[in-house]
């Protein structure tokens, strides 16, 4: 029996033949730089014959019997070099994820990749749309396992509802933190009116959330409060699940400033007339002329639109003729100037704190803080920002989470605790101290040196607020 019938054989590598190689092995040269059809390793130095075009046999089992860890050897130095095992990705899947990738960033239909022109001018080996749906589904169901095995046991959830043409989305973000480091990922973006008996009440969102969360390995149990804005169906939702609403305070805000310059809307009405005839064709060609700055106009679902409409009509006003009738009609009078002038100044409290809202990092402590030093100066806004007003679903939970935030647990009333008290956790066991008696002088330098020696001893258990 020949020996070959008997050989082990080899468990199929990572890497193809090509890539080992790669890594391995260069071209040794001569002093013109001239092919002298030998390869050098690159480990060891030493020679082996390849011609080109031929395989790779020769250099692979070179690499097989002298360097034994390549595949460890291969993967660390990818790692080390690039963060990811990028470089050993096969030809065929970079060239599907490029196609997707295409997809996502163009917002384009799974059709396209059969398109001819696609095809025509593209250097990407060929798909079809079934192949390319099916991978995307892939992908999604690879995302998704992913947040789930991340998703913590308990987490929050963020709704965001936007409309587009006759059509209503609703977004959902968990919120959670991992390694110290503020979470939150995108878990849904779908109508939430698929049948003719769905509508956008409560119960509506409820449902929706009880059907994707499973794909996440997680249901409504798991989700311990809400966010989002002070809307009665979101109020509604969190009632139903008997969860705290951490309520929008830019949105909050945004119905304060909506109410404060409600007697102003005469004046205001005379500024988006305006700012609409300096966008015509004619009036914008005059204006191009004189300067760069551009007329804004006013959107009545965002109190934003309204300072920044009278921000740029005061910019403006030092470009804008006198003398030219088309738009002397539009023009306001000086007493209504007068009158908004004041209005904008008013306002600049307000934008700064609105822009400041949006931070991505800001607590509950610190939108408490901001809104109450705007209460200072527009005391008017009490009905909207004031801790306790109506419009807070859960005053007892903000409040409580404010004061643990400050460090005022001490001071927590009795609803403040019973409304955190799904977010009490235990603390780590104090370090313990050691008998320094029983410890020689040696070691007591090397402990205090080294910051992750052990320390024990008997601890008493207490409970902290996340």
């Amino acid at each position: 029996m020949s020996d070959a019938l008997v050989t082990t054989l080899r468990s199929p590598t990572k890497f193809s033949p090509k890539q080992i190689t790669a890594f391995y092995f260069k071209p040794f040269l001569t002093e013109e730089g001239d092919p002298t059809g030998l390869q050098i390793c690159k480990a060891c130095g030493k020679m082996r014959k390849h011609a080109p075009k031929t395989g790779y046999t020769n250099l692979v089992s070179h690499v097989r019997s002298e360097h034994s860890r390549f595949e460890a050897e291969m993967e660390a130095a990818s790692t080390a070099a690039t963060g990811t095992l990028l470089p050993w990705v096969r030809q065929k899947v970079s060239n599907r994820h490029a196609w997707l990738l295409w997809l996502v960033c163009g917002n384009l239909p799974f059709s396209f990749v059969e398109m001819e022109t696609t095809r025509r001018y593209t250097n990407f080996p060929p798909v079809c749309e079934e192949t390319i749906t099916r991978d995307m589904e892939n992908v999604t169901k690879a995302v998704e396992r992913r947040i789930g095995d991340e998703l913590p046991e308990n987490f929050g959830i963020v709704l965001d509802g936007w409309t587009h043409g006759s059509e209503h989305y609703l977004a959902v973000f968990a919120c959670y933190e991992l390694n110290g480091v503020r979470q939150a990922p995108l878990l849904s973006m779908a109508p939430i009116i698929n049948g003719p008996d769905d509508s956008l009440n409560a119960e509506s969102h409820m449902a929706a959330l009880s059907a994707f969360l499973p794909f996440f390995g997680k249901t409504l149990s798991n989700v311990i409060f809400l966010v989002g804005d002070n809307c009665e169906v979101n109020k509604r939702l969190a009632r139903l699940l008997v969860l705290p609403l951490v309520g929008c305070a830019s949105h909050r805000l945004n119905l304060a400033v909506q109410s404060f310059i409600a007697p102003y809307e005469e004046e205001l009405e005379q500024v988006q007339p305006l700012m609409k005839r300096l966008r015509t064709i004619n009036q914008a060609a005059k204006l191009r002329l004189k300067t760069r700055i551009r007329p804004k106009l006013r959107q009545v679902t965002r109190w934003g639109s309204t300072y920044t409409m009278l921000s740029r009509y005061f910019e403006l006003c030092g470009f804008i003729s006198a003398d030219d009738e088309e738009l002397a009609e539009e023009m306001p009078s000086l007493a209504v100037k007068r009158k908004l002038k004041a209005l904008l100044e008013q306002l600049g409290d307000v934008q700064s704190v609105s822009m400041k809202l949006q931070s991505d990092d800001l607590s509950l402590l610190d939108a408490r803080d901001l809104l109450n030093g705007l209460l200072e100066v527009m005391p008017s806004f009490v009905n909207y920002l004031d801790p306790k007003a109506e419009i807070v679903h859960s005053p007892d939970f903000e409040s409580g989470v404010v004061k643990v935030l400050r460090g005022q647990v001490n001071r927590l009333n009795r609803a403040e605790k019973s409304s955190l008290l799904p977010f009490v956790r235990r603390a780590p066991p104090p370090a313990r101290v050691e008998d320094t008696a029983k410890v020689g002088f040696a070691e007591r330098i090397l402990k205090h040196r080294n910051p992750h020696g052990f320390q024990g001893g008997a601890h008493e258990t207490k409970h902290v607020f996340i």
